[in-house]
């Protein structure tokens, strides 16, 4: 008897730390999708004030084979000149997140319509990856890979999709 309660206690407490654990996850996943979600809106909606609070001062960005490296390399170079253009109507999902009380890594999937407004069919089709630091209580991203692929217009995103990963690892 005594032997089935000590046991019973044992797995009470395992599983007890055990949800603790998966808890603390969930809420760092939760801030981390927010982050990322708030710098895309940003972007889109051009407000470099927004995106300057989301990234890291030493950030690494890589887009198609270039690199910017830290945040005023990234913003004269890449950000800004970016944004003196309209930004075409885009429909972005967060594929994945993954997060642990001070790292995280997630990434979306975007397609991009840049035929205008009325455009029925993506023309490009955007993966963003991106590495995540809690600093000082708040998620910075601290790393952006951006591949892009300019979609034919016969080509679905799903084709596209598998070209663009097929490319990378060539």
């Amino acid at each position: 008897m005594r032997a089935r309660a000590i046991v019973t206690v044992g797995i009470c407490v395992f599983a007890a730390a055990g949800s603790g654990k998966e808890s603390r996850a969930i809420p760092a996943e939760q801030e981390v999708s927010a982050t990322i979600t708030r710098f895309e809106r940003a972007l889109q909606a051009r407000n470099l004030a927004g995106v300057a609070e989301i990234v890291a001062e030493d950030i690494v960005v890589f887009e198609n084979g270039h690199r910017n490296d830290g945040w005023s390399d990234f913003r004269d170079n890449h950000v800004v000149p970016e944004m003196k253009e309209p930004a075409p109507p885009m429909s972005s999902q967060l594929v994945k997140v993954v997060a642990s009380p001070a790292m995280a890594w997630g990434y979306t999937r975007t397609e991009m319509f840049a035929g205008g407004k009325g455009a029925q069919k993506a023309s490009h089709l955007l993966w963003s990856v991106y590495v995540l630091e809690k600093r000082e209580g708040t998620w910075k991203i601290t790393m952006l890979d951006w591949s892009i692929a300019k979609l034919k217009a016969d080509t679905t995103t799903a084709t596209a999709a598998r070209a663009v990963n097929g490319a990378r690892w060539r």
